[in-house]
């Protein structure tokens, strides 16, 4: 009789050691998923910069040619008179659920002169911008201003005219 009972008593120290086991295991892989998609996914997007690229531009004596020919090309130019190349590289982190979000940038600008040497190098970052605030205005135009009505029954009476222009007939 002993040996039932004890027979019953391992059989259930056995499944009740699996059940934690199984649990501990779905505990720990809920957690480590978790963790993976709350990590914020990193996007670095535009110039990669180098500083020893960078350096060997100089003041003074390095053409637009010899720029171009060392750092590759600009992200944009000016659109004045195209006196200045611009490098530009961002950073952004986006989060599961949140929109992305700008966390560095690094922008070098390389201004010419009349000779198309570089006169200035300019270094700027996230701190330097401005927000630039959209206006939302809506200009109208001269004209008729048709109802939903007038737009939607318009066409009728033009299908056969060999003149797109042409009024419908009365």
């Amino acid at each position: 009789m002993t040996g039932i009972i004890t027979d019953k008593k391992n059989a259930f120290t056995k499944y009740l050691s699996k059940s934690l086991r199984l649990s501990a295991l779905t505990i720990a892989t809920s957690l480590t998923v978790g963790q993976i998609s709350c990590a914020p996914i990193v996007s670095n997007v535009g110039y990669v910069f180098d500083e020893e690229t960078l350096n060997q531009v100089t003041v003074g004596s390095s053409s637009k040619e010899m720029v171009r020919s060392i750092m590759g090309s600009p992200s944009t130019i000016a659109s004045v008179d195209g006196a200045s190349y611009y490098y530009i590289s961002s950073r952004i982190e986006t989060n599961s659920y949140k929109k992305p979000e700008v966390t560095d940038r690094k922008i070098v600008a390389i201004y010419f002169d009349d000779n198309d040497i570089v006169s200035d190098i300019g270094g700027y970052g996230l701190e330097d911008g401005n927000i630039v605030a959209f206006v939302e205005r809506v200009t109208t135009t001269r004209g008729k201003e048709l109802s939903l009505l007038a737009q939607l029954f318009g066409n009728l009476g033009r299908f056969n005219s060999d003149n797109p222009n042409a009024l419908p007939s009365n």
